[in-house]
């Protein structure tokens, strides 16, 4: 959304020319705010309205998010979450060919790079500062970028597979960051996108409570139809897109429903990720809160999946083979 003029809370038009005017949400996080959340009346897309500044974003990069140790979450769900990586390695390996290469944009704390690195196969990734870079780099073993993918010195036609794993509604300039992975890209190579589906049944019942939504951090929004439009443009082929994901999709529900009945937003979220800033005992509340949502929020996620409202997506597409 490079043509959207976002100062002082108002916006021209989106990338595709149409207004960006029906709100979607409001939120005041913390001290920061308020911001709301406008989409564009033609494709769909929306903006975090106005949109933060580095030093609002500096303070919401903190060790809250990315985790009290060297992985981002702490005991039996480091496991869990390593294995759902595992899985999103073994779909990337299948898609690469013998001596492929592959950039991860926004690798977090490396756990995707660590299991995707195989023989002959030459796997690097991106972080947003020095800090989160070196530590990523610590746990894969591979070579991590420090920056912004715009700005980092990488050559053109040179990878087989991108991926961005609940990254792309974080960057600040999506149709550039975009057309700059249509050029890393080899003729022919994959870019593999998963981020939250603002057109899910659980973003639509839960609103400004939806555990997807992230203010500050998630500065766009998108759906099936607009992402698809906004790859389009930017000269890509969409291969498939599904709104399924056990690892992401009931877990939405379950913390969206903490944060609509009055819970302080994503308490349980923290926890989990071993952020000190409650008592054991609170703890242990939100952990026996979450396990009585499981089925109910699984059951839901499965509802929505099956009418194509699935509260994430997960999107393949391809540049053209030359």
């Amino acid at each position: 959304m490079d043509r959207v003029a976002l100062m002082a809370g108002e916006v021209e038009a989106c990338w595709c020319g149409g207004p960006v005017e029906k709100e979607i949400a409001t939120f005041s996080p913390g001290a920061d705010g308020p911001f709301r959340l406008l989409s564009c009346s033609w494709c769909g897309t929306a903006a975090l309205v106005p949109q933060p500044s580095d030093a609002v974003l500096q303070r919401w990069y903190d060790v809250a998010y990315y985790g009290a140790g060297a992985r981002k979450f702490v005991g039996p769900q480091a496991r869990l979450v390593g294995w759902f990586q595992g899985g999103r390695a073994r779909l990337a390996a299948r898609l690469l060919p013998a001596g492929g290469r592959v950039l991860d944009v926004g690798c977090g704390d490396g756990g995707f790079l660590l299991q995707l690195r195989r023989p002959g196969l030459h796997v690097e990734g991106t972080e947003r500062t020095p800090e989160s870079a070196a530590r990523a780099q610590a746990t894969a073993g591979v070579r991590v970028h420090a920056g912004d993918l715009l700005g980092l010195d990488l050559p053109d036609a040179s990878y087989d597979l991108v991926t961005l794993w609940h990254v792309f509604e974080h960057l600040a300039r999506p149709e550039a960051t975009l057309r700059r992975i249509h050029h890393l890209l080899k003729p022919g190579g994959t870019l593999l996108l998963s981020l939250p589906n603002v057109e899910s049944w659980q973003a639509r019942l839960f609103a400004r409570h939806w555990f997807h939504h992230d203010p500050p951090r998630h500065l766009f929004a998108f759906g099936p139809r607009s992402l698809a439009a906004l790859l389009e443009h930017s000269g890509f082929t969409v291969l498939r897109t599904s709104t399924f994901s056990l690892e992401q999709n009931p877990y939405g529900v379950m913390q969206s429903t903490l944060n609509a009945l009055g819970f302080p937003r994503d308490r349980a979220y923290d926890g989990l990720k071993g952020i000190r800033r409650t008592p054991r005992s609170t703890r242990l509340l939100d952990l026996v809160l979450l396990a009585m949502l499981a089925a109910p929020g699984l059951a839901f996620a499965l509802a929505e999946t099956m009418a194509g409202r699935g509260g994430t997506m997960l999107v393949s597409a391809c540049t053209p083979r030359g």
